[in-house]
């Protein structure tokens, strides 16, 4: 397994549970603090709409004008407009949006949850859905749109494998890595036995004989209601972790479409059931304990369940939370097609029907009765409310994927995104939304509402766990928009290892920002194919750093080859955030003759804070700052951009000599302007020389004061004296 899947596998579960506490230690000090105060904002509220005629086929030529929104009772004025037409074109042929204006990129795309239910499923089930969600992702999935993959088991709750990402690839081999074997619960099952037994009395269970005992495996009705109990614990343990996610989802804009495969809850755990029953007071036992039927006929009298209170509750908060969170929910019920004979009495019984009357069909081992499966004792109907209640679409045949998730496409392919402009307040408050059409013959499906944004002490672990994959894994996260500022990556020979170095300077205009006492600062490495392949935490506490532009480092050893840096900070109190990233290109180690590393730029500064990742020193034995020596008193680091008026830069450059006699290195450099390309010399000159090993550093000063403003490439070119060898170092420079 890749380090990528570890991380989005093994991360969020760790998010959620003790074994990571560290990473989203929200508590901080339990001093007395100032209230957070956030100032009101004005900002673009956008809403996805679905229209569709009275046969159900989406009405694409509407404009603005045909729609009439309110915004908690009031009507609003529209500022932006957009429609999306898919027409189901050939797979994987690219669609362009047609909008009424060039689109923004703050609109709104498709975005698509797939969901995999391990708690209530079978086998045959998660294959099935496992086909089914590839050929979505094959098939019906379109470039501009944002898919998920999350799961959720009895052992290990709900997984977010991959955040919504448009990198679909990615997500593709995130299903196919899925865990099959990970079913474990059979809660519709043991409801099925539950009501058997209620309707026809206990039966003697299946045996077996070996050569020293007799064991009997029996299902009593004190077993059952045991074990029934279990599967109303496994019931609500899924009910909370729905809500918790939709309660999650309030923040990510738009309509999401969560594609849902599962048997869903047995509806009499729920809303109960009735059936004949004989009583289990007064039965008589035979040989080995064994119960035998009732002849009292006291005891034959209706047995009737009025469902369970708390988990209907639950259940009705939940479907509430998710339609407020504008989740259209489609159910695949992936137990065996509706109302056809169960194909896994016998397997998934664990023997107990053996005592009965059976027979063989097409070789699968069969009870000459309850051929059909009563539909009260299933998730049938679980699954279709939940998909009503939310705008969805209820799908009872696994089997019938393709034609299914087609009719997912048309139903969410044409849309359209509205927007009007609102005062932000950071109160959490609900605002619900009506959206109407002018039009006759219409029916109008969008969000019916949304969340005001609350305070980052009020989030959930959950929320906070989505917020950090937002910032992390997303280009244009969604939760919020974060503070940028410049990272650069630096590579160089250390050992027989190559190194990358990432290195920051945080302005003082980002730290302030931070209101807090303590961020944490993530770093993470992804590789040319996004696989997480590096990742650094750090906590600091801000409070030493005010005031100051702050330089931040962490790094790895690498492979050769190309890598993307992402640093997130976080204010672990308010929930402030700031994102930065970096390319950068690893070269091979140089076995013999002269290579340059990466050159780090400096300027001559004196207020400046540094703040490292911690490194093992075990495993790290040369530090970067082993290899880039510069005075720290007098100079500072700077992230490929020049302080405006400064006319000499400093390069700290290290020169890697291999298999020759300390030759005598000699250096030029020049710019060449990225908007014309015009070539202009640079002049400079060696100010020290430092020898590490087989590296020797040359500290440089050029001369920048002739060079007008704009961005450029730094070349500094270098060779040994007396020698064929050369070699040469690149780096983006800008100048004020």
């Amino acid at each position: 397994m890749s380090l990528k899947k570890y991380f989005v596998i093994g991360f969020s579960l760790l998010l959620m549970g003790t074994g990571f506490p560290r990473l989203l230690s929200w508590a901080g000090d339990h001093q007395e603090q100032k209230p957070i105060e956030h100032q009101v904002a004005v900002t673009v509220k956008l809403v996805q709409v679905y229209v569709v005629d009275k046969k159900g086929n989406p009405v694409p030529d509407l404009t603005k004008e045909d729609f009439v929104v309110t915004d908690n009772g009031r009507p609003v004025t529209l500022t932006e407009f957009e429609k999306h037409l898919i027409q189901a074109p050939p797979a994987k042929e690219k669609i362009v949006p047609t909008s009424a204006a060039a689109p923004s990129p703050e609109m709104l795309s498709r975005k698509f949850l797939l969901f995999f239910d391990f708690a209530f499923n079978n086998q045959r089930g998660v294959n099935k859905s496992k086909e089914a969600a590839l050929h979505f992702i094959d098939t019906e999935l379109r470039p501009d749109d944002e898919v998920g993959l999350l799961s959720y088991s009895t052992l290990n709750g709900l997984a977010i494998h991959e955040y919504l990402t448009t990198e679909h690839r990615k997500v593709r081999e995130a299903v196919v890595a899925l865990n099959t074997k990970r079913i474990d619960g059979r809660a519709g099952d043991i409801e099925e036995q539950y009501w058997r037994q209620a309707t026809e009395g206990p039966t003697l269970g299946a045996f077996y004989v070996d050569a020293e005992h007799v064991d009997f495996f029996l299902k009593s009705p004190p077993t059952l209601n045991w074990r029934r109990q279990e599967s109303k614990n496994m019931s609500e343990n899924f009910i909370l972790k729905m809500t918790s996610l939709a309660k999650a989802l309030r923040y990510i804009p738009g309509q999401k479409q969560v594609l849902l495969f599962s048997t869903g809850i047995a509806n009499s755990l729920i809303y109960g059931n009735q059936a004949g029953s004989p009583q289990d007071d007064g039965l008589k036992t035979g040989e080995g304990g064994v119960p035998l039927p009732s002849t009292n006929p006291a005891n034959n009298r209706s047995k009737f369940d009025p469902g369970d209170y708390i988990l209907r509750t639950l259940n009705e908060d939940m479907l509430k939370e998710m339609a407020a969170a504008n989740c259209t929910i489609f159910t695949f019920d992936t137990r065996e097609a509706a109302l056809v004979p169960s194909l896994f009495t016998y397997d998934e019984q664990t023997f107990e029907e053996r005592n009965r009357d059976l027979f063989y069909d097409k070789g699968i081992h069969q009870t000459a009765t309850d051929q059909m499966k009563d539909n009260k004792v299933t998730g049938q109907y679980s699954l279709r409310r939940l998909s009503v209640t939310s705008g969805g679409k209820y799908y009872s045949n696994i089997e019938k994927y393709k034609e299914n998730l087609e009719q997912v496409q048309n139903l969410t392919g044409s849309y359209y995104v509205l927007g009007y402009y609102i005062s932000e307040q950071w109160d959490g408050q609900y605002h619900p939304i009506k959206v109407d059409v002018k039009r006759k013959g219409c029916e109008v499906h969008a969000q019916m509402g949304y969340y005001n944004p609350k305070p980052y002490s009020e989030y959930s672990d959950l929320e906070k766990q989505l917020q950090l994959f937002d910032l992390t894994l997303s280009e244009r996260p969604l939760f919020q928009t974060p503070l940028t500022f410049s990272v650069n990556g630096l590579s160089y020979a250390a050992g027989e290892e190559m190194r990358l170095q990432f290195l920051s300077r945080i302005p003082n205009r980002v730290m302030e920002k931070f209101s807090g006492k303590k961020a944490e600062f993530l770093t993470l490495i992804f590789d040319a194919k996004e696989n997480l392949v590096g990742l650094q935490r750090r906590e600091a506490d801000l409070t030493k750093y005010r005031g100051s532009d702050v330089f931040y480092a962490a790094g790895a050893a690498l492979m050769p080859g190309s890598y993307r840096c992402r640093l997130v900070i976080r204010d672990m109190e308010t929930g402030t955030s700031a994102v930065a990233s970096a390319r950068v290109n690893m070269p091979r180690k140089a076995f013999v003759g002269l290579s340059l590393h990466s050159p780090l730029l400096l300027v001559p500064e004196s207020n400046f804070a540094y703040l490292e990742a911690a490194t093992d020193k075990k495993k790290v034995k040369t530090e970067w700052n082993d290899y880039y020596v510069y005075d720290r008193a007098n100079y500072s680091p700077i992230a490929g951009e020049v302080p405006q008026g400064a006319d000499r830069l400093f390069v700290a450059v290290p020169c890697s000599i291999v298999g020759l006699v300390q030759p005598e290195i000699v250096m030029t450099a020049y710019l060449v302007n990225s908007a014309s390309g015009e070539r202009i010399p640079v002049a400079g000159s060696i100010l020290n020389r430092a020898q590490k090993d087989s590296v020797e550093v040359q500290f440089l000063e050029l001369l920048l004061n002739h060079i007008p403003p704009g961005k450029y490439m730094l070349y500094l070119h270098a060779e040994a004296a007396g020698t064929k060898y050369v070699s040469y170092a690149v780096t983006n420079l800008t100048i004020k």
